[in-house]
């Protein structure tokens, strides 16, 4: 009887207490492509950047702090590229207490390649400046 009950339990522990593993082959996911960055007071950041077919850019971003008691000022700023690298050529500014803060506008652009920077810089409750992170995002040729 003890025999039977210990060769059903390694039975069981043999099914149901396996580890799949993935071989990682051509066109798979690994953890390292599909993990967001990892901050330390900011949960998550967003940049955005649509660009329709009259030269209407709508630039976003988007700061959550890990704390409602912490203070975040986020700046959305509008790049394009040109020979001398990436130039700022618009920015907006906004901050509020706790977590989701959001800074969307419009700006109308001429022919090249753009991409949208979102800068959050998170403060505790004292006023000290506890992180500083930027974020990009895709480029977006018009």
């Amino acid at each position: 009887m003890k025999k039977t009950i210990s060769i059903c339990l390694a039975l069981f522990l043999a099914i149901f207490m396996t580890v799949p593993a993935f071989a990682a082959g051509t066109g798979s996911y690994t953890a390292e492509s599909v993990m967001s960055p990892k901050f330390t007071y900011i949960w998550s950041m967003s940049a955005g950047l649509d660009i329709s077919s009259s030269g209407k850019a709508r630039c976003s971003g988007s700061v959550d702090a890990s704390s409602n008691s912490y203070t975040a000022e986020l700046t959305v700023s509008l790049q394009k590229y040109t020979s001398s690298g990436w130039t700022t050529i618009k920015s907006w500014n906004g901050s509020g207490s706790g977590q989701g803060l959001i800074v969307e506008n419009y700006y109308y652009v001429s022919n090249g390649t753009y991409r949208v920077c979102s800068m959050a810089k998170i403060y505790n409750s004292a006023g000290k400046l506890l992180e500083t992170q930027s974020f990009y995002s895709a480029e977006e040729t018009y």
